[in-house]
């Protein structure tokens, strides 16, 4: 199977419950998501999902999270990657590069909290590792997410005159995905530093989901692929993944996401 959810076993952190499940890629399959969105803010809004890097080199750059252009105009695209050789996360346009990570991410055994936040409205776009600020950036006026165009996880397509498109895949795992429109949200809103362990864990989002594009998708197994679980009705179309959702339990190492649920961030 391309995508496969595959079970987190228990970890003994006191009052948490463990997320089920991760959706695994296999970039081999090229297995992706897909969807069109309507217009929302395209100068504000944060990304945030728990990920766990493959170790595939077969293409260089593994789009986490990104839009389509096919006007070929850096200010209608956007694409949140990671890059293979260097190890590190980038955002850029089609031609231009808004920033590299300072963190280089060679464990492919534990999961990352990764967060990215458009604020232009306060001229700043960053990207947090684990609770903590990795890259800050100047950012004003517009970019492609959220635009009136497809946009797609896992995949970075961009349709570009005279030569078709463009395509790589990225290969790991993701859980607990969201997007949310409108809003300039901080990563405490998403996870907790555990003072037990002194180790960055989920925690439930309890914001409002207001923005027209603003969607959460689980991957935890518990409901299809792409059915957004934020009650707006922002669902994904999956390709590539060989049919239904399967459930594993494979052997796990490494850091284990936990979903808080008694206490505050």
């Amino acid at each position: 199977m391309a995508g496969i959810a595959h079970v987190i076993t228990p970890d003994s952190a006191s009052g948490s419950q463990v997320i089920d499940g991760s959706l695994s890629f296999n970039n081999e399959n090229k297995p992706f998501l897909k969807r069109d969105f309507a217009t929302g803010n395209r100068t504000t809004w944060t990304w945030s999902a728990w990920v766990r890097f493959g170790s595939s080199t077969l293409h260089t750059l593994g789009p986490l999270f990104n839009n389509r252009d096919p006007y070929n105009s850096n200010t209608n695209f956007l694409h949140l990657s990671y890059n293979t050789s260097t190890n590190k996360i980038a955002c850029g346009m089609y031609d231009a590069t808004l920033f590299v990570s300072d963190r280089v991410f060679r464990d492919f055994k534990n999961f990352y909290h990764i967060v990215f936040v458009m604020d232009s409205g306060n001229s700043k776009f960053e990207l947090y590792v684990n609770g903590e600020l990795d890259k800050s950036v100047s950012a004003s006026g517009d970019y492609g997410i959220n635009s009136n165009v497809e946009h797609l996880i896992a995949r970075y397509g961009r349709y570009h005159s005279g030569a078709g498109s463009e395509d790589y895949y990225w290969d790991g795992s993701m859980s607990q995905v969201y997007l949310i429109d409108g809003q300039a949200l901080g990563p405490e809103n998403f996870g907790f530093t555990d003072p037990l362990t002194n180790t960055w864990k989920p925690k439930k989002y309890t914001g409002t989901f207001t923005g027209t594009n603003t969607f959460y998708l689980p991957f935890d197994g518990n409901s299809p692929i792409g059915k957004d679980q934020s009650g707006n009705g922002n669902d994904w179309t999956p390709v590539n993944f060989g049919g239904s959702v399967e459930l594993d339990s494979p052997q796990v190492s490494g850091a284990r996401p936990i979903l808080n649920t008694t206490q505050g961030g």
